[in-house]
């Protein structure tokens, strides 16, 4: 029997070679990201807005952000929101996100995790078959986009902490 990891499961996808996971009582849905409304003057790696019920949420292209190639045709993209309180926001992925349960679920050792994650690595959860990354998403997402009040006058929306 597995340890209690603080989750009843993962959302799990792909990015070029590299499978991430979000806890799912982080996850607050997943949307077609085919109709986003793209901002001016924003990050790279901020790839718009999209309509989740009845808000707009940012969405950061998390393969942009973190450097990942990803190979392939272009295809459907979908959104995977994260939410935090009142605060929400997603990941552009390339995919449908696959549900692993959390009884399936165990850390991983110290070894496995990839040392260019750097300090936006949180953990790294594992199954008989895959390694999945788990990331500090809120960092990724507030070092783009400050909390609200953080940003003083004339700070640009397009400052990125690196």
């Amino acid at each position: 029997m597995n340890m209690n990891l603080g989750t009843r499961g993962a959302l799990t996808f792909r990015l070029g070679d590299f499978s991430f996971a979000v806890r799912v009582e982080e996850a607050g849905g997943v949307l077609d990201a085919e109709r986003l409304a793209h901002l001016p003057c924003v990050a790279e790696s901020v790839a718009g807005v999209a309509a989740f019920r009845g808000e707009m949420v940012p969405v950061v292209d998390l393969a942009v952000y973190l450097g990942i190639e990803t190979q392939g045709l272009p295809g459907p993209r979908y959104a995977l929101v994260l939410t935090r309180g009142v605060d929400r926001f997603a990941l552009l992925i390339p995919e449908i996100p696959k549900l692993v349960l959390g009884r399936d679920l165990r850390e991983a050792p110290a070894s496995a995790v990839d040392p260019e994650l750097g300090e936006l690595f949180e953990s790294e959860l594992e199954t008989d078959q895959d390694h999945f990354h788990c990331l500090n998403y809120w960092k990724i997402f507030e070092s783009m986009i400050p909390p609200s009040g953080a940003a003083g006058p004339g700070r640009s929306s397009t400052e990125r902490g690196n």
